[in-house]
């Protein structure tokens, strides 16, 4: 913890209170270590080691943008990240199974990516993080990717600011678009379907029906070991009839906007839906940005 910051150890006192206490049995060293972001480190993930019930801090050099960090936890894990100017605090709930991401935004634009993990014996109590990054010219590597993650950031911070208020305007607009006259569909139900194709294991979850739009929530999950994943766009097709159909894509929305390796997002596609047969299935596509790499998934029934 760095002096001078009450406000910072006010949050660690409500953490360690929220937590509660450790098992007897869970002994760690508690550590305090340094990384140091550069060029010859893009390529890599750094590692932050959390445990259960132990709060975690990060400092950083260069202020961090309000409300920059983001923590997807799909599996709720974590209680909600705490940050102040310079720093990030993290407390896990349990042990981690499997590696999280997470990501910081700067003051200054930088975006970073850190996977937490759970390492038997020790867990970081602060990490120190120093940016010093120098030849980020490449328009299709680093920085390009850091401008187009302050884009999505932007756009996911301005959804966030009015997501109520734009959400119940929307919703009123469908209903006032429907027929008083005519019966109208709302459904949820499990959606069973996955796959495992380029290193990306997709899972469809659930289906929700209503007001003539399909909404389809999958987790993603990227192993592969040193490539992150970034979306670019969803088709969705209408097979099983004579000719395949496209069907209209309204909206796919991803958790992240970069996937770091070994963690988990959900993603959700919203289409219109359209009058199908009964033998008649969904074909659906996640293509990635800017790379090769996609998984199709065959025979869907919402």
């Amino acid at each position: 913890m760095t002096r001078g910051s009450p406000a910072l150890a006010a949050c660690v006192a409500v953490a360690l209170a929220a937590a509660g206490p450790a098992h007897a049995g869970d002994k760690r060293e508690l550590r305090r270590r340094a990384i140091t972001i550069d060029d010859a480190a893009l390529t890599s993930v750094p590692e932050i080691r959390v445990a259960g019930g132990t709060p975690t801090i990060l400092t950083f050099e260069v202020p961090v943008k309000d409300g920059g960090a983001v923590l997807a936890d799909v599996r709720g894990v974590f209680y909600a990240p705490t940050q102040t100017d310079r720093t990030v605090m993290l407390v896990p709930k349990t042990d981690l199974a499997r590696p999280e991401p997470l990501n910081v935004s700067l003051a200054d634009g930088t975006v970073l990516t850190f996977k937490l993990v759970t390492v038997p014996g020790e867990a970081d109590v602060q990490v120190d993080v120093a940016v010093a990054l120098r030849e980020r010219a490449s328009p299709d590597s680093a920085q390009a990717l850091r401008m187009m993650n302050e884009q999505l950031r932007g756009e996911l911070d301005e959804c966030r600011d009015g997501a109520a208020n734009a959400g119940a305007a929307k919703l009123a607009a469908l209903l006032l678009a429907q027929s008083l006259d005519q019966p109208q569909t709302f459904e949820r139900r499990p959606l069973h379907i996955g796959d495992k194709q380029s290193r990306l294991l997709v899972q469809g979850r659930w289906v929700y029906r209503l007001l003539g739009l399909t909404y389809m929530v999958f987790t993603v999950e990227n192993r592969d070991p040193q490539r992150s994943w970034v979306l670019d766009r969803v088709e969705v097709r209408l097979t099983g009839g004579r000719d395949a159909v496209d069907v209209k894509v309204v909206s796919a929305q991803a958790e992240l906007p970069i996937l770091p390796p070994g963690t988990a997002e959900r993603v959700v596609v919203a289409y219109e839906t359209p009058p199908m047969s009964p033998s008649q299935r969904f074909r659906v596509t996640f293509h990635e940005k800017d790379g090769p790499r996609l998984v199709a998934l065959e025979g869907a029934s919402p």
